[in-house]
This record gives C-alpha cells, sequence and structure tokens, in this order.
C-alpha cells in the first residue's frame, strides 16, 4: 500500500510543478507583450482636411523638446503623453496646436492655406449703376415676376441640397474645433 502511495505522491508532485511552471510562463508571456503593446506608442496620420489624403513632410514639435518630421508614410508613433502642446506644421498647409487632452485621435486634419487670406483691403469706390441699366433691370423684373423671398421649403425635397448643407455643417465645427 505505501508503494502506491508514494506513487500517487510522486504524480501529484509532478503535476504541480508542471501546473506552478506554465502559470509562471503565461504570466511571463502576458508581462512581455504589455511591455511591447507600451513600447509601440500610439500610431497618429496626419491628412488633409479636404481631401483627407494623408501628408508628408510634416513638422511635429511638441513642447517638451521632441520633434520629428514625418516620411513617405504620414504617421508617426506617440510613445507618452508627457507633454502639454504639440504643433503641426508644413508649408502649404495652416499650422495647428493640440493639447495633449487632444491627442487622443488617430487622424489629425490640417486645413491648406492656399484657399486662406489674411487680410482683405478694398480701395475703390462701387461703380454706380447707369440708370438705363437700373430702368431696364426693373422691367425685366417687373416681365417676369419677382422672385419670392424667405425659405425655400423644396430645397428639402432636393438630396444634394441637404448633403451640401450638411457638409458645411460639418465644415464649420471643424473650423470651430480648430
Amino acid at each position: 500500500m505505501q508503494a502506491n502511495d508514494t506513487q500517487a505522491d510522486k504524480t501529484s508532485y509532478l503535476c504541480l510543478q508542471m501546473f506552478k511552471s506554465f502559470f509562471l510562463l503565461a504570466a511571463w508571456s502576458m508581462a512581455l507583450l504589455q511591455m511591447q503593446a507600451k513600447s509601440d506608442g500610439k500610431v497618429i496620420v496626419v491628412a488633409d482636411m479636404e481631401t483627407h489624403r494623408p501628408i508628408r513632410d510634416v513638422l511635429v514639435y511638441l513642447d517638451n523638446g521632441d520633434q520629428v518630421k514625418l516620411d513617405w508614410t504620414c504617421r508617426f508613433r506617440l510613445y507618452h503623453y508627457k507633454f502639454k502642446r504639440a504643433t503641426f506644421s508644413h508649408p502649404d498647409y495652416l499650422k495647428r496646436v493640440m493639447d495633449s487632452s487632444e491627442m487622443n485621435v488617430d487622424t489629425i486634419f490640417l486645413i491648406p492655406n492656399c484657399h486662406t487670406l489674411n487680410e482683405v483691403v478694398v480701395t475703390a469706390k462701387a461703380p454706380e449703376i447707369n440708370p438705363q441699366i437700373g430702368n431696364s433691370i426693373r422691367q425685366e423684373i417687373a416681365a417676369h415676376g419677382v422672385k419670392p423671398s424667405g425659405k425655400d421649403f423644396l430645397s428639402l425635397l432636393r438630396p444634394k441640397d441637404r448633403k451640401r448643407k450638411k457638409l458645411g455643417k460639418k465644415t464649420m465645427e471643424a473650423l470651430e474645433n480648430y
């Protein structure tokens, strides 16, 4: 009987040792995977706001002194959030400054500066309309009727107008949050 007991003890001891080694191996693997995930960082793409195409050669400056220039992949890795502000600059786009709390996105959009004007100065006086032209315009309006003022309710039935208004609202929201 004692031979069976020692055999059972040896078997249970070996099973316990295998369980311990399996548990330690699993814990070590999980810790290694977690460290690798932290070291990979977060990938952020910088793109054009109008076309949604990625932009290369964007300079990213962090206020802690770190800086990076985006290569042909148009993306960079953010390994830590030990900064307060990040500045994105490119010669063809408006400079964008973001707080670290805003960096939880995967894509950052820049507005092209080729369609913006810094200042507009009007130096000429508005031209006066020739009285004969004014009379002909009035006659034309009287002959064909006057376009009514107010809300155009038929625009609700046209899907292109709804899409255009929706896109306009999204653009205005993006500009306000820029």
